[in-house]
């Protein structure tokens, strides 16, 4: 069979075969047998040696195509308005929107007062930042010089003081919740680490509602403000006890 375009004419190069470690998981009365569960394993030497065999192969493989991958690369990139605003969304007095820059990797998240009498929400025809604009989050400098950077939860409080935001450095998807002051720009020294996606505001208190691993979980009053305890909190399930 004929190579395809920018396939290699062959011999094509061995794929890298996994070894099959039985390893055995009971959840709920149901045995699973998992023989590649080891990869899970990212700090491994073995898990990082295969990996970097499978990206060679991939890359013998597709070697003929970087420069059709470069080209849609660059066609992409052109027809793609680089600075840019999200549609503002309203609400509590407050128009909500994200802003990108050329040239930078991530997101700014950023609010603008709703002025009297407003109606439509602001724009910008080139994407730039409107007259009145709060970054609230500017996900540039959060990621630093991190290779890589996902939020799991980004939520402002019902009073609009505060935001609740988690960061992922690894890709893992386990995220470390951190809470931001609005007012002073401070963000608080405690850190909850290993939530899930997702965050809410209790209204009546200052609390933040989180998953904890796939377990839902609440901090207890006040640690949402900086300079709190965000390292307390316990499981909805054992309120009912008091």
């Amino acid at each position: 069979m004929a190579a395809s375009p920018g396939q290699p004419a062959g011999p094509f190069p061995e794929p890298p075969a996994a070894r099959r470690i039985p390893s055995t998981r009971t959840h709920h009365g149901d045995t699973v047998i998992d023989e590649y569960a080891w990869l899970a394993d990212k700090d491994d030497p073995e898990t990082l040696r295969y990996l970097e065999a499978e990206n060679a192969h991939t890359a013998a493989m597709t070697a003929g195509r970087a420069g059709l991958r470069d080209d849609i690369f660059a066609e992409i990139k052109g027809r793609t308005q680089e600075t840019d605003l999200s549609v503002p969304v309203r609400k509590d007095g407050w128009w909500y929107y994200s802003r990108t820059v050329a040239g930078q990797q991530y997101p700014v998240n950023c609010r603008r007062a709703v002025q009297p009498g407003e109606e439509a929400p602001p724009v910008t025809g080139d994407g730039a930042p409107p007259p009145g604009e709060e970054i609230l989050l500017d996900q540039n400098e959060v990621a630093g010089d991190s290779p890589f950077l996902s939020l799991g939860a980004f939520s402002v409080s019902p009073d609009g003081r505060l935001l609740a935001y988690s960061t992922d450095f690894t890709g893992d998807e386990r995220f470390t919740m951190r809470i931001k002051d609005l007012v002073t720009g401070e963000t608080a020294a405690d850190e909850i680490p290993g939530t899930f996606y997702g965050c809410a505001w209790c209204r009546r208190r200052v609390r933040a509602v989180l998953r904890h691993r796939g377990r839902r979980m609440a901090t207890v009053p006040g640690v949402a403000a900086p300079g709190g305890h965000a390292s307390r909190r316990r499981r909805d399930r054992d309120r009912g006890k008091r």
